[in-house]
């Protein structure tokens, strides 16, 4: 099996890709990532030949149709942009979220007639939300589907060690900008003053706080969110404000084996249960509630444990690509990767 993913960019989605590249070498698979700005499309399809493609709607162009129309097998997902009724409730200008542009429609439909691909499309959002962010797809024939982000078994580590040097009250891990700023400030940058007050670290990009230690290698990444006594999890505005939308940090957290306290997101809480995360609805309340936490290891062991269990159970990159290989039909895909996650959860 040989599968080309294509990337637009280092941004969150590139680390997500690799994660499904990851798994897909550990089945056996021969794996390509594509920068599509690196090579011409005609150069990469032709000595690669893939039998998956898996690209993305808003990168979609007249020679890519080419290459997938001239291979009547391949098999093609991509994710897509928001295309739905809920974009009508949606002011663009304040929420700069994917949309699909009609160009990206245009093109799309017509791979669809020419090849009757991409088998699917799909977006990290939960399907209740996919129905309503995404079913205009269906307009033209192509069916969105549910791919939420999950831990990275390969590289989180619920053993890691504990560090001297990354203990601390509250550890949080993402980068800083103007759009981000609009929650971050409320939730954590709030957390660093006064400062001494709550002992906090944050590693990631942008940050115009003291606090911030800036990178942190993927092999601490582990050994940080267990070495906090509390992981902040703090969604995107668009999150907060409509209730959908889930990023991939809660995940890490949970899977590595750290206490999250995330901000209160609806799809958030339909997927993680008071058991596993604890929610906070309020700045104040998020404040309040590490105060709480961190004077309470008792209460923290049972949500790291039940957090752990559910994404261990449901969560995965492993689990992801299984669904994957179920939608594209792929013959012993899903049995691969039920052998693959039992051999990694035994490490």
């Amino acid at each position: 099996m040989k599968v080309l993913i294509s990337s637009d960019g280092f941004h969150a989605h590139y680390h997500i890709r690799m994660s499904w590249a990851r798994v897909f070498k550990n089945l056996g698979a021969e794996v390509s990532l594509w920068g599509i700005n690196s090579k011409p499309v005609f150069d990469v399809f032709d000595e690669f030949e893939p039998d998956i493609f898996i690209g993305q709607t808003y990168n979609i162009t007249e020679s890519l149709i080419k290459c997938i129309e001239e291979r009547p097998d391949l098999k093609v997902m991509m994710r897509a942009s928001d295309w739905g009724d809920m974009q009508d409730d949606i002011d663009l200008d304040k929420y700069p979220i994917l949309v699909a542009r009609e160009e990206e429609k245009r093109l799309i439909e017509k791979l669809k007639k020419k090849t009757g691909k991409p088998n699917f499309v799909h977006n990290h959002y939960t399907q209740e939300w996919i129905d309503v962010t995404h079913n205009k797809w269906k307009d033209i024939g192509v069916n969105p589907v549910s791919m939420i982000h999950a831990a990275d078994t390969f590289i989180l580590n619920k053993k890691a060690p504990l560090k001297d040097h990354l203990m601390c009250d509250v550890g949080f891990v993402g980068g800083y900008w103007d759009y981000k700023s609009r929650t971050l400030d409320k939730y954590i940058v709030n957390l660093c003053h006064p400062v001494g007050d709550i002992d906090i670290k944050i590693f990631g990009g942008g940050w115009p706080v003291i606090q911030c230690l800036g990178k942190i290698s993927d092999e601490d990444l582990s050994s940080f969110f267990r070495s906090s006594l509390v992981c902040p999890n703090i969604s995107e505005p668009h999150s907060q404000d409509f209730g959908y939308d889930i990023i991939e940090r809660p995940f890490k957290i949970l899977y590595s084996g750290g206490f999250c306290i995330s901000d209160f997101v609806q799809s958030m809480s339909d997927l993680f249960n008071k058991e596993e995360i604890v929610f906070a609805k309020t700045p104040e309340e998020l404040r309040e509630l590490i105060h709480h936490y961190k004077d309470n290891p008792e209460e923290r062991d049972k949500h790291i444990k039940q957090g752990i269990k559910t994404v261990e159970e449901n969560h995965t990159y492993i689990d992801r690509v299984s669904t994957m290989l179920g939608l594209l039909e792929i013959e012993g895909g899903q049995d691969g990767c039920s052998r693959l996650k039992q051999n990694i959860l035994r490490k």
